[in-house]
């Protein structure tokens, strides 16, 4: 192997490592910042305790990474644990200067230092230091710390980079990149044997959104809105792709919204869905109407089920769906961070127009519509909010 070779390859599995020391005060809120790790896309490959001696070694270390003001507070306990977490779809930050020096690799990262952060000074009248935890920011920096700390592991640790890696990677030609957080899967437009096809490719370790994907599709044969699989792989799938006009039948549109309401038969057509899922004993838990889209020659399709997932029971009712109300604190399944709180009135209402409870039940047409003519003036009142002064004169002059 040449020395070129080795290097891509060294940069290749370091290229996502993150390496995170946890002090002796941060170890209560260890579980916690592991789910925040997994929720954001992060696999931990190794977790150690720092022994005595090392933790004397990291000291200086700490103080020396300290380049910007209050980036983290070395001051107090020492760190005694150790996470090496990768993340197989790194987002990397545009450097604006190659005079600057690099800082970190991985702008998600930042992220979860800030979400922890929240989360263990959430309530706290006292004021919050600027960072509770210490990572490496870098891949040099990361292969420091494990080489000096682990280094009968690294062997390990490369491999399991590696095959994670080899998992997440697309299996067809890649036409256009459709992802947004790309927490669980990445979605692809790809060549598909001579067709385009749309391939979501999930994370490693993320194969239970895949199986629920796969069940939904199971579950929602009967149903002309429920997107059609053309391949189940190990880690991907492959979905027909259909054209999306969704914006074409949004009316009527308040002033100063973003969008315009969805038709009444495709609220209709949602309820059938949430409802037959129900029937079987499942939710839709964080469906939400950027899972819809409208296709001119195959209608209404729902695009996105990983969240679905059996509820306490087989119910013939709207009431209480976990799409549109708050997910009970019992429930133990996997949840998006915002299916807590109910989601209809900010998610579903200003693509509705309507009040809740009157989306349970089936009523005449003309009484929706009325409804919603009325609903327009909330729906104008929050676009005034998010628009300036400047934009309302502009409006008024055209």
């Amino acid at each position: 192997m040449t020395n070129k070779q080795s290097n891509d390859e060294q940069q290749e599995w370091l290229s996502g490592i993150t390496v995170f020391l946890i002090r002796d005060c941060e170890l209560a809120y260890l579980d916690t910042f592991r789910n925040l790790l997994d929720h954001y896309g992060f696999n931990v490959l190794c977790g150690v305790p720092i022994e005595g001696g090392q933790q004397q070694a990291l000291a200086q270390w700490l103080i020396d990474d300290e380049q910007e003001p209050g980036k983290y507070s070395s001051s107090g306990s020492l760190p005694v644990f150790l996470l090496v977490v990768q993340d197989v779809h790194p987002v990397t930050e545009k450097r604006t200067s190659s005079n600057v020096p690099e800082q970190a690799n991985n702008l998600r990262v930042l992220i979860v230092k800030a979400a922890f952060k929240s989360t263990v000074y959430r309530g706290e009248g006292k004021e919050e230091p600027l960072s509770p935890i210490h990572c490496s920011c870098y891949a040099s920096q990361a292969l420091e710390y494990l080489s000096t700390l682990i280094p009968e592991l690294i062997g390990k640790i490369r491999a399991a980079a590696l095959s994670n890696n080899a998992a997440f990677r697309t299996p067809y030609p890649v036409l256009a990149d459709l992802s947004k957080e790309v927490c669980r899967a990445k979605v692809e437009l790809v060549d598909f044997h001579g067709t385009e096809a749309i391939c979501k490719t999930f994370r490693p370790g993320r194969e239970r959104y895949l199986e629920r994907e796969v069940k939904a599709r199971e579950l929602g044969a009967p149903l002309p809105e429920v997107s059609h699989l053309l391949e189940i792989g190990p880690h991907y799938l492959v979905f027909e792709r259909y054209a999306n006009c969704m914006e074409h039948i949004l009316s009527p549109r308040a002033p100063f919204s973003r969008h315009g309401l969805l038709p009444i038969w495709t609220i209709e057509r949602v309820r059938a869905v949430i409802l037959h899922y129900r029937s079987l004993g499942y939710e839709c838990i964080d469906l939400n109407p950027q899972d819809l889209i409208y296709d001119p020659c195959q209608g209404l399709k729902i695009i996105d089920f990983e969240f679905l997932q059996p509820g306490p029971n087989e119910i013939k009712t709207l009431k209480g769906n976990y799409a549109w109300y708050a997910v009970p604190s019992l429930f133990s399944g996997d949840l998006p961070l915002s299916a807590r709180q109910s989601s209809y009135r900010h998610r579903w209402f200003p693509y509705t127009g309507l009040p809740r409870t009157l989306c349970l039940s089936e009523l005449p047409r003309p009484l929706l519509a009325m409804v919603r003519s009325v609903a327009l003036v909330p729906l104008t009142l929050d676009g005034l909010r998010r628009v300036s002064w400047r934009h309302i004169q502009r409006f008024v002059r055209n």
